[in-house]
């Protein structure tokens, strides 16, 4: 008899233990299993590091933010509120795209930006929010700064085309009062290097222009290309 109890009370033990094993395994694996979705749900968080590069802009990243586009509207109304001033820009909603925000001269649009950025960099902790919203509107004053060089450049390249034409005109008018003067193949040579001249130097004007676009972001494929040609 002593026998069989201690064997029943052996069986139970081992019964107890294996269902205090299972009982274990359960409660790991659902652990487990929420850290997994809480893992997986949980949204991205931009280290120090990724946040700096956004702000340095050594970082590409979408200048379609609906965020700066609700700063920029929010500044917009502010300012409507103190200024009877009709310059502000013209805001829809905060779905508008970043790449349609702009004021009525460039300047106006670089103001209102660097509004949007101090507002957002002012907490002393600023928010992943409000360091992608600075980061954004930062974008957005540096593509606009570079078209501001191209408008620069482009009316240089014009009063420089414009100063060689009357130079050319000058040269012709003198060369036809000497024309009495000279032979006719005299003329014809000198009128030829002329417009070698002036090939040459359009063709200088042309590449240094290419040039200086390319340095500031812009190729032959962009449509601002055509507008500031």
């Amino acid at each position: 008899m002593n026998i069989v109890k201690s064997t029943g009370n052996g069986m139970s033990h081992q019964i107890a233990n294996l269902e205090e094993r299972k009982r274990a395994i359960q409660r790991k694996d659902a652990g487990d299993a929420y850290r997994r979705q809480a893992e997986y749900f949980k949204p991205k968080v931009p280290t120090l590091s990724e946040l700096e590069d956004l702000l340095l802009g050594n970082k590409e990243r979408e200048l379609d933010s609906p965020e700066v586009s609700a700063a920029v509207r929010e500044f917009q109304q502010i300012e409507s509120a103190t200024s009877k001033q009709q310059n502000i820009l013209d805001i829809k909603g905060p779905s508008l795209s970043v790449q349609t925000i702009g004021g009525p001269t460039p300047e106006r649009t670089i103001e209102l930006l660097e509004k949007v950025r101090s507002s957002a960099l002012e907490p002393a902790n600023p928010t992943p929010q409000d360091v992608r919203i600075a980061a954004s509107a930062t974008a957005k004053i540096q593509q606009v700064q570079s078209q501001i060089i191209l408008n620069q450049e482009a009316n240089r390249q014009i009063e420089l085309e414009v100063k060689r034409q009357i130079e050319d005109e000058a040269a012709v008018f003198n060369r036809s009062v000497q024309a009495d003067f000279q032979s006719p193949k005299v003329l014809e040579e000198d009128l030829e290097n002329l417009q070698k001249k002036r090939l040459i130097e359009q063709a200088i004007a042309k590449y240094s222009y290419q040039v200086q676009m390319k340095r500031n972001g812009f190729t032959d494929m962009q449509p601002s290309f055509f507008r500031i040609a």
